[in-house]
């Protein structure tokens, strides 16, 4: 008995596997540029941010810490210069001693300092001066300074102070350019002073003088002894025999008002927290403390109200403060490498990388593309282009069959032409050179004596004296 096996089916393994297409990376060449600009400027903010002091750090221009970012050797010269340091951690508490009047307000750590309490500043009476270091934009539109706009540097520089206010002049060149101050609002302040290039700005409101440092560098114990900051620092906090010290930290809540009678006479918050009466216009209370009107609420003690309500009016929106953050080159630096970028890649266009081979679509028979572009020839009627086509081929042909120099001349070529194919010249001349077709059928007959004349050059033998297929007009006969 004979048994047949048959062959199984071939397994996948066995089966050639269609290769994979390679992965197109030139898009890395788009990305990558600007990607890395804009990590290297990340990576450098993020070190800068790394190392600078926090307004929140209990040591920073404290008046009783000895660290490099503490206050402690300033608060020392003030003490030796006579005048009575008094240390508060309240900005209220700070308030209420500066209201009593001949005494100088440090305000280290403006951007923790509650809102409200940053709109009292008006109300001190003018025998305290107010000095505010570093506040930034969003403090300022919160407490309602007179700055319009502020524009910080990565570090603080040097300058002459370019002013006659007397503790800038007195102390001269000082490290206090970081923080730059645009012009101020008439209708919030008037300018007193303005020295160390915009960024020691110097106002009176209301009865109040205010100075804005733009560096804390001047007050910092490891930047005080630098060029004249010592001279600076406690020229400003020397002027009056007290110095109310406020070493804030940490954020405040907003401050309750109160409509308790027996608190009237009391040396408390300033009288202009009290509520609007917005039925009155005549009530003199402050429009910077807008206050809806007592309403008792259930955390709070019977007859106090919190301020923390929404302003009839709301203030001016205070910038993003990611946009401080950087300094103006930054924004310059990465609008010019986007722009190159994309300068490059309208330049460069799709070439992009080396080409890329890739498998056509569907394969199309050589006679197929001759038909078709042989049918285009046609519809346009171009006869005389087409027997060009057939003709700068033939001679080309001609040529390296008769190894000829390739701009050979024309009677040279044809009198070659002739000797090989057996033809007569005028022959091979009207052939190769002749006056384009008028109809299709002199085309289709201007093309098959191509043919012939080609081919006779190609199976020509000695002996042998092949003639032309059909006689040309005025060919002899």
């Amino acid at each position: 008995m004979t048994t047949t096996t048959t062959p199984s089916a071939p397994t996948p393994s066995a089966t050639a596997r269609k290769p994979k297409r390679p992965r197109n990376w030139r898009w890395l060449r788009l990305v990558v540029p600007p990607a890395a600009a804009l990590l290297l400027v990340l990576v450098g903010t993020l070190v800068y941010q790394a190392g600078e002091p926090s307004d929140d750090d209990p040591a920073f221009l404290s008046p009783t810490n000895r660290a490099g970012i503490g206050s402690a050797d300033l608060a020392d010269r003030v003490r030796r210069a006579g005048v009575e340091v008094a240390v508060e951690q309240k900005s209220s508490d700070a308030l209420v001693a500066a209201s009593a009047g001949n005494a100088t307000l440090l305000i280290t750590t403006p951007r923790l300092m509650q809102r409200y309490y940053l709109r009292m500043l008006k109300v001190l009476p003018s025998s305290t001066r107010v000095v505010i270091v570093e506040p930034n934009a969003s403090a300022i539109v919160d407490g309602l300074l007179p700055m319009r706009g502020a524009s910080r540097n990565y570090i603080a520089r040097t300058a002459a102070p370019g002013c006659s206010y007397a503790p800038a002049a007195k102390a001269g060149t000082a490290a206090v350019v970081r923080t730059r101050y645009g012009p101020l609002d008439e209708d919030l302040g008037r300018e007193v002073a303005r020295c160390y290039a915009d960024s020691l700005v110097v106002y009176e409101r209301a009865a109040v003088t205010v100075t804005v440092v733009g560096s804390a560098d001047v007050f910092r114990n490891d930047r005080i002894g630098e060029h004249g900051n010592a001279a600076l620092a406690t020229g400003l906090l020397t002027a009056a025999p007290r110095l109310i010290w406020l070493d804030l930290h940490r954020r405040e809540p907003p401050p309750g008002i109160t409509n308790d009678p027996a608190l009237a006479g009391a040396p408390g918050a300033p009288p202009s927290l009290r509520p609007v009466d917005p039925s009155n216009p005549a009530d003199p209370a402050d429009r910077d403390f807008p206050q809806p009107g007592p309403r008792a609420t259930g955390n709070q003690p019977t007859g106090q109200t919190s301020a923390n309500h929404e302003d009839p009016k709301p203030p001016r929106e205070p910038p993003n403060p990611l946009w401080s953050a950087f300094p103006p080159w930054t924004y310059v630096a990465t609008a010019l490498v986007v722009l190159g970028v994309v300068a490059l890649a309208v330049a460069m266009a799709r070439r992009l990388g080396a080409p890329v081979v890739e498998p056509l679509p569907v394969v199309v028979r050589s006679s197929e593309t001759a038909i078709g572009r042989g049918r285009l020839y046609q519809r346009a009627k171009a006869r005389g282009e087409s027997l060009q086509v057939l003709r700068d081929a033939a001679v080309v042909r001609l040529i390296r069959l008769l190894r000829l120099a390739p701009d050979v001349e024309r009677p040279v070529l044809v009198a070659a032409v002739a000797a090989s194919s057996g033809w007569p010249p005028p022959a091979v001349e009207h052939t190769l050179f002749g006056p384009p077709p008028d109809t299709d059928d002199e085309l289709v007959n201007a093309a098959l004596r191509l043919e012939q004349l080609v081919n006779a050059v190609t199976t020509e033998q000695p002996g042998t004296q092949p003639a032309p297929a059909a006689p040309f007009e005025g060919e002899p006969r």
